[in-house]
């Protein structure tokens, strides 16, 4: 079965359009916090914009790569890990889409299409949020896959992703 990370086309896509969101110093933290299981932030962020690159390969449609890589990298820009002291952050699930959307316009100038995949990406959680563009509704689907596989603990995830960031920011995991 292949992994998460093999495709050097599929990174290369993603080095050309978010290399200023992986090598900045702001996106440090990502690599601090958990998302699901054992899987940090930043390669639970890297391997959903990989899947997402990966479906929109596959799509007879046209897709906007920069807009699909940006919000990919950015969905799950929360600063803070939701895992320590639940009490701070109980509705995390339902609030940090828009908390996401907002720091990352805020550190990368974000435009209205980007922020619109990364606000709706926690649908169906949150029902009124629905993804009504081709890179949000695929930016949703591959971060429901990725976090599938994190929380089942599947090995999906090969080192190739770990590719996609400055040596510093991974040499502490």
């Amino acid at each position: 079965m292949k992994q998460l990370g093999e495709n050097e086309k599929i990174l290369s896509i993603i080095r050309h359009y978010g290399k200023d969101i992986l090598s900045s110093e702001k996106y440090l933290p990502q690599h601090t916090f958990i998302q699901h299981g054992t899987i940090t932030t930043a390669i639970h962020s890297a391997a959903v914009t990989y899947k997402s690159v990966e479906i929109a390969l596959h799509s007879k449609k046209k897709v906007n790569m920069r807009v699909l890589i940006r919000a990919g990298l950015l969905h799950d820009y929360y600063l803070y890990d939701w895992h320590k002291n639940k009490n701070e952050h109980p509705l995390h699930g339902y609030t940090h889409a828009e908390v996401s959307m907002y720091n990352a316009g805020r550190d990368f100038g974000i435009g209205p299409a980007t922020a619109t995949a990364i606000y709706s990406h926690m649908f169906p959680l949150n029902l009124f949020r629905f993804p009504r563009t081709r890179e949000a509704r695929i930016l949703c689907l591959a971060d429901k896959i990725c976090a599938t596989y994190e929380t089942l603990k599947l090995d999906k995830y090969g080192p190739g992703l770990s590719t996609l960031f400055p040596e510093e920011a991974t040499i502490s995991f």
